[in-house]
């Protein structure tokens, strides 16, 4: 007695070849469209991250330049340098000021204050009456009520004068050997980048009435403009000088 295969349900062969190979393009499809997600979620977050390295960046510089400014009316203004990719200043940053409890001499190298703690090794100081000053370095760390120096201030000084860190700060562009350009910020001769990958910064100075000048002892306010990252619109922002 023979057998005969019966009809079953299923499919065949090539139908699960065509299946498969349908099901392949679908997939890759698929892995395509999520990688252009993904890079385009990529490019928004580093967008964003730059964006916001542009502002902190600025904040910087807002904060710094508004606090530029002589230690006293002797020295005249604080800018320095006043260039379109470029500025110099002086700056208390830390707002590190006391007084002589006493008297100097012309070749004291040791300072009597009202409180010198915390002042940090190396930085410049100036020594101002009203209408003089004369500058210093620290030779150690300050102590309460006594600052050391690392060589004479070569005038006397009387009791009162007031004694205050001066930081020489400045602010530039600097091209990589990759052509990329960056904000530095150097402050006493250590510098640092700022804003990495800037596509265009430029300053504008401006004397009180609000007209363009590149003498610093007239610029009243500066205006920082910059942008970076791919991202071509430009963060502006005027900032005005203490001093002025």
């Amino acid at each position: 007695m023979g057998w005969r295969l019966q009809d079953c349900a299923g499919i065949c062969l090539a139908e699960a070849m065509i299946a498969m190979a349908a099901g392949v393009v679908v997939l890759s499809a698929t892995i395509q469209t999520l990688n252009h997600f993904q890079q385009k979620l990529w490019a928004q977050h580093d967008a964003i991250a730059h964006h916001q390295d542009l502002r902190v960046g600025m904040g910087v510089m807002e904060a710094e330049l508004r606090v530029s400014g002589p230690a006293s009316p002797a020295i005249g203004t604080g800018l320095l340098r006043a260039e379109p990719q470029e500025v110099e200043f002086l700056a208390n940053l830390a707002g590190l000021v006391t007084t002589l409890s006493s008297s100097v001499s012309s070749s004291q190298d040791n300072l009597p204050v009202g409180d010198g703690s915390d002042w940090p090794t190396g930085k410049q100081l100036l020594v101002c009456t009203e209408d003089r000053c004369a500058e210093g370095r620290l030779a150690r760390d300050g102590r309460p009520h006594r600052l050391s120096l690392t060589e004479p201030l070569g005038q006397a000084f009387p009791a009162g004068s007031s004694v205050a860190v001066s930081n020489l700060v400045r602010f530039y562009v600097r091209k990589d050997q990759n052509g990329t350009t960056s904000l530095m910020r150097q402050v006493d001769g250590g510098a640092s980048t700022l804003i990495g990958d800037v596509t265009w910064f430029r300053l504008v100075y401006l004397d009180p009435e609000g007209k363009r000048t590149q003498d610093p002892t007239r610029v009243a306010r500066v205006r920082v403009e910059v942008s970076g990252g791919g991202d071509r619109r430009v963060l502006t922002k005027d900032i005005g000088l203490r001093a002025r």
